[in-house]
């Protein structure tokens, strides 16, 4: 959140921010009505004395009921004669379908859209004196007090807001599910590879290097992998990441760990894990207290008044996470307070050498699914027509496929199954009321992945299922498909800026004065999030932004979208390994492995467009996925799988790149 500076007063007129509301506009099948939700929360407003109220995004999907707006990016403000939501390239067109015309859309990125601040300060119109409310268990600490800041400039206040408004208009009676927390299980040291304790004594290390001598570990992917802990079942705290997490908040000091968590989850298995034969002694420093969360507040007040000399890490926005909470900087002595980076962060994203080889085995199984998923659907287009393939049942056969594979976990997010038009819609999920048929006319784009006990998976192909390819879908697909290759063929110094390397996926579109609204690659968790910090491969550059270390595993996923046609995207998984294979005077430098093993639709590739290179990478990462996943399907007879497999991982001559036939006729 930016500090504001100069304040317009109004935005500019010809700012579009509005969703399709003229008279003629036809309403999307899948828009909500909001006019209810909407007059319900100004109602509590009125009587709290709140002139605006801030709903962040957050996992229980208070702003997706509030504005209708399901997307997994941007906050909404109301105040008591507007609404606007927020959101960033990947979720304009659905957002500007879903919001209806109570509401504004903020198109993030876009010139001349305010920050929350500066719309708060200017549009939306309030009056010194006004007051500004959110809950504080929702809104990062940092943002508020940035936030608070701004606002102060104009006697605006921000006050906390603990009980939340929205759930006092989103109840049982209209809709809403009732509340259910997961299970907590202990995952098997077999797929963590190291110790809890091990991990608790590396960040008690880390703590004496930055000055602390505390932490409050508040982003749950963070409590799950220090702790060896996993959240199983399902959870009514969950969006559209299906992540096995589970409702808490630790401290860790040098002689103490303590973990909130509801306390009916408490298990023997997980006491045994948390609590070993010594923690009766003195000595037991990490052995792990374990206290109801619904008291964590009071329970760390306590905590804090007890201590002297008190310097607490409280962690900042990082790269997919909003940071510590406002509520656990409140309870904290102000002045106790430490902001930083987790030293979490990297300790998660370098998979250890167990980590590592399971997000391998991982994406080998989850090809398996894929490529049985891919030759089975395409025999049902082409030779089943008394078949009827729409993209909800497609989506719900390729979770039947993970589900059969070793280790499987389910989903990791909600399927992205996208026929038509509807791939143009970067985030697109399929409801009934959008639900497309899958054809031979048209492009359908699936993105997807999967949860496995040693690994998470995420994986983008494009198909087109039909025989006449239009050429400009050809051309798109190729030009994606070189800046997949670029990025995959890569060679960087150790700890290079990972947004440095964003320019590979977007130049062959650049020519064309073309681009994508959505980052080339995030990183991935080892049976946690699929979307995990601090890696991002995007373009532009901030504090938040990670370096490319040894066995980091991230997204490497451009694509192009022609709104209202189409949309291509080309995703796999790639490892950071060290390059050893020759010595630099430079230091040590990386490249990346490409570990998801499913072929690339040879039909709609120009290979006349690419470069020898880029050729050569291709026939080699085809040979990988011949000797690696091929095998599977030939042992139990699979002959579509293998004829598809076979089909499109021919060797393809490099001399067939315009630069070697331009070559030849120059000579």
């Amino acid at each position: 959140m930016e500090m504001v500076k100069e304040m317009p007063t109004k935005l500019p007129i010809d700012l579009d921010l509005t969703t399709n509301c003229e008279p003629d506009s036809p309403i999307p099948p899948n828009r909500v009505d909001t006019s209810q939700r909407l007059q319900s929360l100004r109602e509590i407003m009125v009587q709290k004395n709140l002139q605006a109220y801030y709903v962040p995004l957050d996992e229980e999907g208070r702003r997706s009921w509030i504005s209708g707006f399901s997307g997994s990016n941007g906050d909404a403000i109301i105040t008591l004669d507007q609404a606007a939501c927020w959101t960033d390239g990947r979720y304009f067109l659905q957002a500007a379908d879903q919001l209806d015309c109570n509401w504004q859309l903020m198109r993030m990125g876009q010139d001349g859209v305010p920050t929350y601040a500066t719309w708060i300060l200017g549009d939306a119109n309030l009056s010194e004196g006004s007051r500004v409310g959110a809950n504080p268990e929702l809104l990062g600490a940092k943002t508020w007090l940035e936030l608070s800041a701004s606002l102060s400039s104009r006697s605006i206040e921000l006050v906390s807001v603990p009980q939340d408004l929205i759930d006092q208009i989103w109840t049982p009676e209209n809709g809403r599910p009732p509340f259910k927390a997961r299970d907590i299980v202990v995952h098997p040291m077999e797929f963590a590879g190291k110790p809890f304790e091990e991990k608790i004594d590396d960040l008690r290390n880390k703590l004496v290097e930055k000055g602390a001598n505390a932490m409050v570990v508040s982003e749950l992917d963070e409590i799950a992998w220090l702790l060896n802990l996993r959240g199983e079942g399902s959870s009514t705290v969950e969006g559209l990441f299906h992540s096995p997490l589970f409702q808490s908040i630790a401290l860790v000091t040098p002689e103490d760990i303590r973990l909130w968590i509801h306390s009916e989850k408490i298990t023997p298995d997980l006491l045994s894990h948390l609590q070993g034969p010594d923690c009766d002694t003195q000595k037991a420093t990490t052995c792990v207290g374990l206290e109801d969360i619904t008291n964590w507040q009071s329970s760390l007040a306590q905590w804090a008044s007890e201590q002297t000399d008190l310097k607490v890490l409280v962690t900042k926005p990082s790269m997919y996470l909003s940071g510590a909470s406002y509520a656990v900087y409140h309870t904290l002595p102000t002045d106790s307070v430490q902001f930083e980076a987790s030293p979490i962060l990297d300790a998660k994203a370098m998979k250890n050498s167990a980590e590592a080889q399971g997000m391998v085995n991982a994406h080998i199984r989850d090809a398996f699914a894929v490529c049985e998923f891919a030759a089975f659907l395409e025999d049902q287009i082409l030779n089943q027509p008394q078949e009827i393939w729409d993209e909800i049942r497609a989506a719900d056969k390729l979770s039947q496929l993970r589900a059969q594979q070793n280790l499987s976990k389910g989903d990791s997010f909600t399927t992205i199954s996208a026929s038509g038009s509807n791939a143009a819609v970067i985030h697109y999920s399929p409801v009934e009321e959008t639900n497309a048929l899958i054809n031979d006319s048209a492009i359908y784009l699936l993105d997807s992945g999967g949860q496995y006990l040693d690994g998470t998976t995420d994986i983008t192909r494009t198909f087109f299922y039909g025989s006449d390819v239009p050429s400009e879908i050809k051309e798109m697909y190729t030009r994606v498909l070189m800046g997949a290759i670029d990025l995959a063929r890569v060679t960087v110094p150790y700890r290079t800026q990972d947004s440095s390397v964003d320019v590979l996926t977007r130049q062959h579109l650049f020519h064309m004065g073309l681009d994508f609204r959505h980052g080339t690659g995030h990183g991935i968790g080892a049976y946690l999030s699929v979307h995990e910090g601090p890696t991002r491969i995007g373009m532009g550059w901030s504090d938040d932004n990670g370096r490319l270390q040894d066995a980091m595993f991230f997204s490497d996923e451009p694509g192009y979208y022609k709104d209202g046609e189409y949309g291509i995207r080309l995703e796999s998984i790639v490892r950071v390994v060290k390059r050893d294979d020759f010595d630099s005077v430079y230091g040590q430098f990386i490249g990346l492995e490409t570990i998801t093993l499913v072929p690339f639709e040879p039909k709609l590739i120009d290979f006349a467009l690419m470069t020898p290179d880029q050729i050569q990478w291709l026939n080699s990462y085809n040979d990988k996925i011949r000797q690696t996943i091929l095998p599977r399907f030939e042992a139990t007879g699979n002959q579509l799988v293998v004829d598809w497999i076979n089909l499109r991982t021919q060797r393809v001559s490099p001399t067939v790149s315009h630069w070697i036939q331009d070559w030849k006729n120059e000579l």
